[in-house]
């Protein structure tokens, strides 16, 4: 008999242990939230590197990736720092149909980047804050019919030179149809605005640091901007370069190769993400 008993207990412990593997294989797995990344690259006009533009549009060509392109449509011809009187270089067509091509294979995402990125201030770098609102309204009605016509598409995102805005702006961009501001995270109290806000939070050199940050965080939808120009380039200026483009060609080989990293303009963050209000 005692051998009997023995032979029973163990496929009780055996099903007990069954149970228990079971039980965790069935655990709902720990939901890992996505992280977006938006590249926002500024300054370009009829006097910046064309080559090395076009680098940075091959780059993410390759990468099946869209960007953010800030484009100055009427660029002063000398210093911007210099607020005296200057000849304005509207966009070139060779310049424009770089664009266009861009925004017709899904890889350029156009926002106007100020009117001639000209200070208006010595004391302060801006062009935009400081301005009455009709002297900001036909300066952002001019760049941004001078863009539309250029690409036969609507531009629909406004990113202020130094990053500096006022209410008027806010004001000028809702009466003109724009449906977002790409300024820093140094923003100003808004109580009320129909514009989603989207603000540069890092650059190219602390990049992996943020997305880290981001998959630790409470925010149910990170979002990370990339501002960079093209000074941020070796090739382009040896003193305050600090990345070279087979660098940067190897940070998006590492970002698409990141699970749960998703690579977006400003237009498609606006259109996937939900809430990107003042209030955010």
């Amino acid at each position: 008999m005692r051998t009997v008993v023995l032979f029973q207990r163990i496929p009780v412990t055996f099903l007990f242990l069954c149970v228990i593997s079971i039980t965790a294989c069935n655990k709902p797995p720990i939901e890992i939230k996505q992280v977006n990344v938006v590249f926002r690259f500024d300054d370009y006009s009829a006097c910046s590197n064309t080559d090395m533009e076009l680098r940075i549009i091959d780059a993410f060509r390759k990468h099946e990736a869209c960007f953010t392109i800030g484009v100055i449509p009427y660029v002063c011809a000398n210093d911007i720092h210099d607020p005296s009187a200057q000849d304005l270089i509207p966009l070139t067509p060779i310049k424009g149909n770089i664009l266009k091509n861009g925004v017709n294979e899904g890889i350029l995402d156009v926002a106007l980047h100020g009117y001639s990125h000209q200070t208006i201030s010595t004391e302060q770098w801006a062009e935009f804050s400081g301005l009455d609102y009709n002297s900001q309204a036909e300066r952002l009605a001019k760049g941004k019919t001078l863009l539309e016509s250029m690409i036969d598409a609507p531009i629909n995102t406004f990113v202020p030179p130094w990053n500096r805005y006022d209410l008027n702006t806010l004001r000028a961009l809702e009466e003109l149809g724009f449906s977002t501001l790409s300024a820093d995270n140094k923003r100003m109290e808004v109580t009320a605005s129909k514009l989603n806000f989207l603000p540069y939070s890092c650059n190219l050199f602390n990049l992996r640091d943020a997305i880290q940050a981001s998959r630790t965080s409470s925010v149910a939808q990170p979002v990370i901007v990339v501002l960079f120009h093209e000074y941020d380039f070796k090739e382009i200026d040896e003193k305050r370069g600090r990345i070279t483009y087979q660098e940067f060609y190897e940070l998006l080989n590492w970002l698409k190769s990141q699970r749960h990293v998703r690579l977006l303009s400003v237009n498609e963050a606006t259109e996937g993400i939900h809430d990107l209000s003042a209030k955010r």
